[in-house]
């Protein structure tokens, strides 16, 4: 059976389920980074796609890496930080409902980073959530 790759479901629920929660991006959650973007806003970055095959089921384990950024001329550790909690709160063991075929079995922040980007304005955090899924029976 071939893998069951829920990473397009998994991104649109991420979309909305960010859009709704973190209020300090005011719905500026993106896949492209449109140039006009305005800061703190969320993009999504990688998404790999695991087989996570066992038993009778043809599941896959998707890491997806969740980027928060800003440029506060001052604060902007503070607020990139407040942004990957508010992330990290949103995805967390959320239960989130996908597009068939698949079902979200396990959803998992597993990490934040938080970094200074190398223009010394931008503050970045990566936010790592693994989440396991299975075709719908």
């Amino acid at each position: 059976m071939p893998l069951a790759d829920a990473s397009l479901p998994l991104q649109k629920a991420f979309v909305a389920k960010l859009k709704a929660d973190v209020a300090m991006v005011a719905g500026r959650v993106y896949d492209g980074i449109p140039a006009s973007a305005t800061t703190p806003y969320i993009s999504l970055g990688a998404f790999q796609v695991l087989p996570d095959n066992g038993g009778c089921l043809d599941g896959a384990q998707t890491v997806i890496q969740v980027d928060g950024w800003s440029t506060q001329a001052n604060g902007a550790t503070v607020e990139v930080k407040q942004l990957g909690t508010a992330i990290a709160a949103s995805l967390d063991e959320a239960a989130l409902s996908l597009d068939a075929p698949h079902v979200l079995v396990d959803l998992k922040v597993t990490d934040t980073l938080y970094m200074r980007e190398p223009d010394g304005i931008t503050t970045h955090a990566v936010v790592t959530v693994t989440a396991h899924t299975e075709p719908r029976d």
